[in-house]
């Protein structure tokens, strides 16, 4: 029997944030079958909500790695791959879409690498320095794999 833990977080349109219903949330929401994270507390939900799910793996700083995160992995911190955390349908498991990379690969062939969570969909980790260099991946802004598609 398979006990792998489900966890979700779910990114509120309206207020910019993301609830982290495991974290302190008191259980005062529903996510329902169709994925749709309703609150209790104040009734809002449907629509107004995008729920991820955990990978089940965390990052090399310890960080729950989820659907939607913004990462950075490769072979050593020289050598840096830009990706966006995605549900792969035809292979029912999570990948990494890669911004500079040449196709979308399973994320647990890529554990093995160097991997950090630099941002997600909704937040973007692109910040400039003073001279528009991302000190993130060090591209200026204008060229930053992050910045072009804002998810």
């Amino acid at each position: 029997m398979n006990n792998r833990q489900l966890k979700f977080r779910a990114w509120d349109k309206l207020e910019k944030r993301f609830f982290y219903p495991d974290k302190g949330y008191q259980g005062h929401y529903v996510l329902t079958l169709s994925g749709q994270f309703q609150n209790l507390q104040n009734g809002s939900g449907g629509d107004e909500y995008v729920v991820q799910q955990w990978t089940g793996f965390i990052d090399r700083n310890g960080k729950d790695i989820y659907e939607g995160d913004r990462v950075r992995f490769g072979y050593t911190k020289t050598e840096d791959f830009f990706g966006e955390v995605i549900w792969l349908e035809d292979k029912a498991s999570f990948g990494v879409k890669g911004t500079n990379i040449f196709e979308t690969k399973i994320l647990m062939d890529y554990m093995k690498y160097y991997f950090e969570v630099v941002g997600n969909i909704f937040q973007l980790p692109c910040n400039p320095d003073h001279s528009g260099k991302c000190l993130v991946c060090n591209a200026w802004l204008d060229g930053c794999p992050f910045n072009k598609d804002k998810g």
